[in-house]
């Protein structure tokens, strides 16, 4: 039996009294290892537990995990001459990274693991791959080449002993220390984006005493039971209150605020976490603090912020420019595509996509695994985040009339199935369904702008076969996404949406509908076959308002902005009806049911003080003096034939309107025709779309009572809008908007025939 010489224990394992062991050809203990070789000192020993039959589970993937790594630079060693640029730069970083992971350090050597000391991953591609990451943005390629940490004279003669082109010169360690601290900064300034996380005792709301720990979780329970359907972006087993909390204090504190805002014993409690997160707001802004959680909680701001001192005292807008610049920053507009996956496979470009591991790194989770539950949950909360944040974005200016700002990339481009997934959240699927819906839009609304300004250039064209062109592609688009989505996302056999959903793709289709009436190319036929049509979906509405006001208590201000403009969308056509038309009396009393909601939603509690009941309170007024002004003008009524429609508009399944009150939301049809809002343009026999029909007996509508639009079905409103005596005046076709803003935009101090 060899034995080893005898020999005095060295001075750390004396300290800490433990045995000093030692071999033959090692020149020093395994206490002292440290880095990279207690890494392999480790390795080793698993190799041999492994060899003489006594390993772990643990061994079992160490080895593994070594295989791999020894397969992906067996073949560059073998191949050619060994690159200075490759060993300094790529395989040495990842195999000492990984092999620190497996080593257990102590404290002298453990290295720091929060995000600003996390390195990032570099991608390993494939021998004859051609591409550069980042190539497309100068800030990130520059962050990639601080990775090297060239030596300044590595490719120079002086190399030292061992492997060419050594990392350390031996006269790197007697260089001024100075200009290593200069070359040090240098670097760090040029490093990657990395999270900037609002976090500590100072602003957490619990360390401050805003709130306890119980009442945060029953804050949270609250906020993903009742509220997360109308803030989409958040995934309930992640955003718990520990994670979350250690995550950002910004949205730790809007969730619970938010909250607090919708339960009437939390009132001194929601002023008190509302203020909070207010400050934490500027707070992000002027520290610069980035992480996807911030995102999120400027989205979650958004939906129910107070109102300002005036109506253009919103921050709705600066909020959600603050998320996109934030979210762009750490890339959350990139597809997740592993860094060795070739760009064909992939189809996307290099400059598109970013690899899941640099994404978990750039978010300080460097050491979490992408392909597990946990790496797959953090990495879909990112796609989460920019899903949500394109619908919001969409949303919130298509309702104020601005100008899109959230691109539309490849990753919303291509998110049809991406609710389909084991570790979907319920409100995923609402959420892709809305988003293909603003994305389609587009298109949409550049066919018909462009249909309209091509009628222009041919004078020759029939006026009514446009329209029934435009016709068939609104119809054709809103019947598609019915069809895929309208049993998804619906409840019953008929696939009734839920009310918030209902009342976004109504005003969708309002918005298209005013845009065509107020396109300056339009032809006078089409807005008279569209003012019926927008007529239709500004009454749907507001009916799905009222009947759903018990789901809409927590409704945000983006959707009272919605409501009101259908209001005054239906006001405003309203006036243009027959004067023997009792329509507009009957959209008037429809517009006082709809304020109503607005005021009581507004004020769900004592302390919610939301937007709403001031559209609410404001719709009130414009009614009152719209009532005002239409007695004055009908004091002096003129004999003369009624006019008739521009065309006869019918709808599918008519006489099946559903006036129970329980929250439906009537809009999808049965058996394959899932749009009730289909109109077919059918001209009477023998007469233009722009001539009167003559000889029409119709009853005195003077003598009928008003029509209760609220208990009405679709299918109901339709015809109604379609009798001869509800006809708007031919003589008002082509309507005095020559500033946009009155539909585009809505300029509420301006609104048109109210002198606001």
């Amino acid at each position: 039996m060899l034995r080893h010489p005898k020999q005095a224990a060295c001075l750390v394992c004396r300290k800490s009294k433990i045995k000093c062991d030692w071999s033959l050809d090692r020149n020093e203990c395994k206490s002292k290892l440290k880095g990279s070789n207690k890494a392999l000192f480790q390795i080793e020993q698993a190799v041999r537990r492994v060899q003489s039959g006594k390993q772990t589970s643990e061994d079992n993937e160490t080895i593994l995990a070594l295989r791999q790594l020894l397969g992906e630079v067996g073949g560059t060693y073998s191949a050619r001459p060994l690159n200075p640029v490759a060993v300094e730069s790529n395989e040495p970083s990842r195999v000492d990274d990984d092999a620190n992971n497996l080593a257990y350090s102590d404290d002298e050597d453990e290295t720091d693991a929060s995000p600003e000391h996390q390195p990032f991953v570099i991608a390993h591609h494939r021998e004859g791959s051609l591409t550069v990451d980042d190539a497309e943005n100068p800030l990130q390629l520059l962050a990639r080449a601080s990775n090297l940490q060239l030596s300044p004279t590595a490719s120079g003669t002086g190399n030292s002993p061992g492997l060419p082109g050594s990392l350390v010169h031996p006269g790197a360690r007697n260089q001024p220390h100075d200009e290593d601290d200069g070359d040090s900064e240098i670097q760090s300034f040029f490093t990657g984006v990395r999270v900037n996380l609002d976090t500590g005792e100072d602003i957490d709301p619990i360390d401050m005493g805003l709130v306890t720990e119980r009442e945060a979780e029953e804050l949270f329970d609250y906020f993903h039971k009742n509220l997360a359907h109308t803030r989409w972006g958040l995934d309930p087993k992640l955003y718990t209150v520990p994670f979350t909390r250690s995550r950002s204090a910004f949205l730790f504190t809007s969730i619970m605020a938010a909250s607090a805002l919708f339960r009437l014993q939390d009132g001194a409690l929601s002023k008190r976490l509302s203020r909070h997160a207010k400050n934490l707001a500027h707070r992000v802004v002027v520290q610069q603090h980035k992480s996807v959680e911030i995102v999120l909680a400027f989205m979650v701001n958004v939906p129910w912020m107070f109102p300002g001192h005036h109506s253009s005292d919103d921050e709705t807008p600066w909020y959600t420019a603050m998320a996109t610049s934030i979210a762009i920053d750490l890339s959350l507009h990139k597809l997740l595509v592993p860094a060795d996956m070739p760009a064909t496979a992939a189809d996307v470009t290099r400059g598109d996509c970013v690899d899941p591991r640099t994404a978990l790194a750039m978010d300080g989770f460097g050491q979490v695994d992408p392909a597990s539950e946990f790496g797959r949950r953090l990495l879909r909360r990112r796609e989460r985040c920019w899903i949500a944040l394109f619908v919001l974005e969409r949303g919130m200016s298509l309702a104020r009339g601005r100008n899109f700002t959230v691109p539309l990339t490849r990753s919303v481009r291509d998110c049809d199935q991406w609710h389909r997934s084991d570790i979907a959240d319920s409100q995923d699927s609402h959420l892709v369904s809305i988003a293909v819906l603003r994305r389609d839009l587009d298109g949409v609304f550049a066919t018909v702008r462009a249909m309209c300004d091509g009628s222009q250039k041919n004078n020759a064209s029939d006026s009514s076969l446009i329209a029934q062109s435009i016709q068939g592609i609104i119809e054709r688009f809103f019947d598609q996404w019915h069809a895929d989505w309208g049993m998804s996302i619906g409840s019953g056999p008929q696939g009734e949406l839920p009310p918030y959903v209902n009342i976004l793709v109504a005003h969708t289709r309002l918005s298209i509908y005013s845009g065509v009436i107020n396109h300056p190319t339009a032809p006078i036929e089409v807005r008279q076959f569209f003012r019926t049509a927008g007529m239709s979906s500004a009454l749907t509405v507001l009916r799905v308002a009222i009947r759903g006001e018990t789901v809409l208590r927590s409704m945000p201000n983006n959707t009272a902005i919605m409501i009101t403009f259908a209001a005054c969308f239906a006001l405003t056509i309203s006036a243009y009806a027959s004067g023997s038309s009792n329509l507009a009396p009957s959209v008037r009393t429809l517009i006082e049911e709809a304020a109503g909601v607005l005021e009581r939603v507004g004020n769900t509690t004592p302390h919610r003080n939301g937007l709403p009941s001031l559209y609410g309170r404001y719709l009130r007024i414009i009614v009152k003096k719209a009532a005002t002004a239409a007695d004055g003008h009908s004091t002096a009524p003129v004999a003369a034939p009624h006019p008739a429609p521009a065309a006869i508009i019918t709808g599918g399944n008519r006489g099946e309107g559903r006036s129970n009150d329980n929250n439906n939301n009537n809009n999808n049809n049965n058996s394959g025709d899932n749009n009730n809002h289909q109109f077919n343009l059918v001209p009477a026999p023998g007469v233009s779309l722009s001539l009167p029909l003559a000889d029409a007996d119709y009853l005195n509508p003077q003598t009928q009572p008003q029509m209760t639009f609220s208990a009405m079905s679709d299918e109901q409103i339709i015809e109604i809008l379609n009798q001869p005596h509800n006809a708007f005046d031919p003589a008002g076709a082509n309507f005095l908007w020559e500033d946009m803003n009155n539909f585009e935009g809505l300029s509420w101090p301006n609104m048109h025939g109210f002198n606001f």
